[in-house]
């Protein structure tokens, strides 16, 4: 990968440009996203105890961890629009599905 995203180069991964939109979707619509790589920001992990226990106890295979007010959405996926939202809308309207 060149880039950051990783959606770039010759062989450009569906599932990224999907999720790129993705979170592009929920910042157009006022939400605060925060997306790290460890190639790019290992530091991040290293901050977020959740995210740093699963990669100690399984290693990289669980990547990419989607995560949402500290509570883990998916693991070893890309979570799609229709389900992050759902969540979103789960714990804006106090319920903790």
């Amino acid at each position: 990968m060149c880039c950051s995203s990783g959606v770039c180069g010759p062989d450009v991964d569906d599932k990224l440009v999907k999720f790129s939109e993705t979170v592009k979707k929920l910042k157009n619509e006022g939400y605060e996203v925060e997306r790290n790589s460890m190639n790019h920001n290992p530091f991040a992990f290293q901050q977020n105890q959740t995210i740093l226990n699963q990669v100690n106890d399984s290693g990289t295979e669980n990547l990419p961890i989607i995560e949402i007010n500290e509570e883990i959405l998916t693991m070893g996926e890309y979570a799609d629009y229709n389900e992050i939202k759902a969540k979103i809308t789960a714990i804006e309207g106090g319920s903790n599905e």
